[in-house]
């Protein structure tokens, strides 16, 4: 496996290929999840303000949970133009079996 040297143009490459897959997932289901809450809250007349940073919180939580799954597809399943990304497990002097 032929290590190369990572580039801007790398780096641009594999960010934007995570960050509108995150934001593709994350928008649309935050606003589908915002409108049913507001609207279930507003046919009870359950005010908003008290639970306003929970929501908020449940928001950040999807964001963050699409965010690791878009990072799990670009790891497991996107190429960049002859490179793809992979982990590689180090090995460290206690682990070679000099016997081989």
């Amino acid at each position: 496996m032929e290590e190369i040297q990572v580039t801007w143009k790398h780096a641009i490459k594999i960010w934007w290929s995570w960050l509108w897959r995150a934001v593709l997932w994350t928008l649309p289901t935050a606003m589908a999840l915002g409108f049913i809450v507001g609207l279930m809250m507003a046919s009870y007349g359950i005010p908003i303000e008290p639970y306003q940073l929970y929501l908020q919180a449940v928001g950040g939580c999807i964001g963050v949970f699409f965010g690791i799954y878009a990072l799990k597809i670009v790891l497991t399943k996107k190429s960049f133009n002859g490179f793809r990304i992979v982990l590689v497990k180090k090995i460290g002097p206690e682990q070679i079996n000099i016997d081989a």
